[in-house]
């Protein structure tokens, strides 16, 4: 079921939108392919598209059609043969395992079971109706379903710690499976999923957040990229505040339900982590929720961290930030721990300097950093001190910001994630001594995994800027302005009215990205091996009009 409120308020903003997204990275370099400068495009090879789409696994395809929406997503979709992936700076969206699976705990003394792992399929929506169950609220989830293993108790928790390692899938985990013990001690009190997945794709950040919160996929919630169209310009996710997420969570109804006296919270960094939390005051009847992000007041995009806790004046109408938050020992105070971790203080960490990474932010000084500031919010709000249940949501987002600078496979991630079970060990102590054992759950979960360095998987990276140079090389406009809106990780914006008006179709282009080569993708062709200069970036491309009318994708059709 759509919000009608917020459509509307949709409707009166398609009209008024002059965001403009960030441009993608530029490389420069790479053969084209095809037919180049202007010459004629062939034609489409009948049923080519569709076979391709119809060769991925069934559960990537589906994952695929989850995360699209036909007014908001790019009009052509595309997956590079795996580990293959279109980005810079490691990025994280894809279908494939290894960015789908993701940690899902559940626990709570005295209300999960201790049941240890089990091997039940579940997908990141089902926290949110899971929850809701803990409850004992009546929410129905669009896609997301009650997990059985989790029982409803007679009463229920004082407060749902509902905490994202934020890029903490199971690629990071597994690879380093000695390094988070004070999670894997945890297990056998609780309720592990080993078979636990994102569900949509693409895997990003602002997608994600909203399906832990809603119980909905992309199509449903409209959070489809980091940036998706409005009318016909492209707009950054959470660049008008909440108003883009197009279906309420949890913590909108349950909040209002219980007439605004349960406290609702949000600790995190960027704007898109709002999405798992609340709409705020902007969904008809709510309050100002808690909210304490990192963005810079003037940042345009809303991944970016600043230098101290703070709400941006966007999101200010709709949230209560404690400025106490900046009154607590700042970064500085603990980086000398993560110096000293290599046995001099030096200012490094590790190879890296300190203060060039971000004064310490681009370190695992961070977390203990943002755990003092969670602690200090739930002692002074009163997070779980009623008989009125509490939910707060906790971002880390140290994970991820390590895993765009090194990769997976770098010793910087292995530090990281040690310390962030280190955090995971503290919490739990904090929330037994001002909580109380029997009166908390966590749900511990990852938005998404993070990428390994192609040195190591073996995969080709094309840069969104390579493969949109040889795009506009390929269908160059013969109206004003480009047949490209933008390349992303998963999908390609297009001018439709230029792209029609130039002579060209949607199943032309994603033909061309279908057949494009290594050769074609590569900055230097002579870097590529002889033999696979001919291979195929990708497993598949094509328009998203075509996924309701695919035979093996019947979910599409209803």
């Amino acid at each position: 079921m759509r919000w009608p409120a917020l459509a509307l308020a949709l409707g009166l903003l398609v009209a008024s939108c002059t965001s403009s997204p960030e441009p993608a990275p530029r490389a420069t370099g790479g053969a084209q392919g095809g037919s180049v400068g202007g010459g004629e495009v062939a034609p489409p090879v009948p049923g080519a598209l569709s076979e391709a789409a119809c060769a991925l696994p069934h559960e990537q395809l589906l994952r695929v059609w989850r995360g699209t929406d036909p007014q908001r997503s790019g009009q052509i979709v595309f997956v590079p043969a795996e580990p293959n992936f279109v980005g810079s700076n490691f990025p994280h969206s894809g279908p494939w395992d290894y960015l789908q699976d993701v940690p899902m705990f559940w626990y709570g003394p005295g209300v999960i079971p201790a049941l240890g792992s089990v091997d039940t399929e579940t997908t990141i929506a089902d926290i949110a109706p899971t929850q809701a169950k803990l409850l004992d609220f009546g929410f129905q989830a669009l896609d997301g379903h009650e997990l059985e293993e989790i029982p409803q108790p007679a009463i229920p928790p004082k407060l749902i710690v509902t905490l994202v390692w934020d890029a903490g899938g199971r690629s990071v985990l597994d690879s380093y499976p000695d390094d988070w013990p004070v999670l894997e001690s945890l297990i056998p009190d609780g309720v592990w999923y080993e078979k636990a997945t994102v569900g949509s794709s693409p895997s990003i950040t602002p997608a994600t957040h909203a399906t832990i919160g809603t119980g909905a996929y992309p199509m449903h919630t409209g959070q489809t990229d980091a940036e998706f169209r409005l009318g016909g310009e492209l707009v950054r996710a959470g660049a008008l505040g909440p108003v883009l997420m197009m279906q309420p969570t949890l913590g909108d109804l349950y909040d209002r339900a219980m007439g605004n006296d349960p406290l609702v919270g949000v600790l995190a960094s960027v704007t898109w982590h709002l999405n798992m939390a609340s709409h705020g005051a902007l969904w008809g009847g709510g309050d100002k929720d808690i909210a304490v992000l990192r963005v810079p007041s003037a940042a345009d995009n809303e991944g970016a961290e600043g230098t101290e806790w703070n709400l941006q004046g966007k999101n200010s109408p709709f949230y209560e930030f404690p400025a106490y938050t900046n009154d607590l020992p700042g970064l500085e105070a603990y980086t000398d721990a993560i110096d000293r971790e290599d046995g001099a203080l030096d200012g490094n960490w590790r190879d890296n300097s300190i203060q060039q990474y971000e004064l310490g932010w681009a370190t695992p000084a961070r977390i203990p950093y943002q755990t003092r500031m969670v602690e200090e919010v739930i002692h002074r709000e009163g997070f779980g001190q009623d008989d009125v249940p509490d939910l707060l949501f906790i971002n880390y987002k140290a994970i991820d910001h390590v895993s765009h600078i090194w990769s997976v496979n770098s010793p910087e991630m292995q530090d990281t994630l040690r310390w962030q079970d280190q955090a995971l060990g503290d919490l739990v102590d904090f929330l037994d001594s001002e909580v109380g054992q029997g009166n908390y759950v966590v749900v511990l979960t990852a938005d998404h995994g993070a990428q390994f360095d192609p040195k190591v998987s073996g995969a080709f990276q094309v840069t969104p800027g390579q493969l949109e140079d040889d795009l506009n090389a390929a269908f160059p406009s013969s109206a004003d302005g480009s047949v490209l809106q933008a390349v992303r990780t998963s999908q390609i914006y297009l001018n439709e009215d230029v792209m029609r008006e130039s002579g060209y179709s949607f199943e032309q282009i994603a033909e061309f990205v279908l057949g494009y080569t290594k050769e074609q993708g590569a900055p230097d062709p002579s870097a590529v091996p002889a033999d696979q200069l001919d291979d195929r970036v990708f497993s598949a491309a094509f328009p998203i009009r075509m996924l309701d009318r695919l035979k093996c994708l019947p979910e599409a059709r209803g």
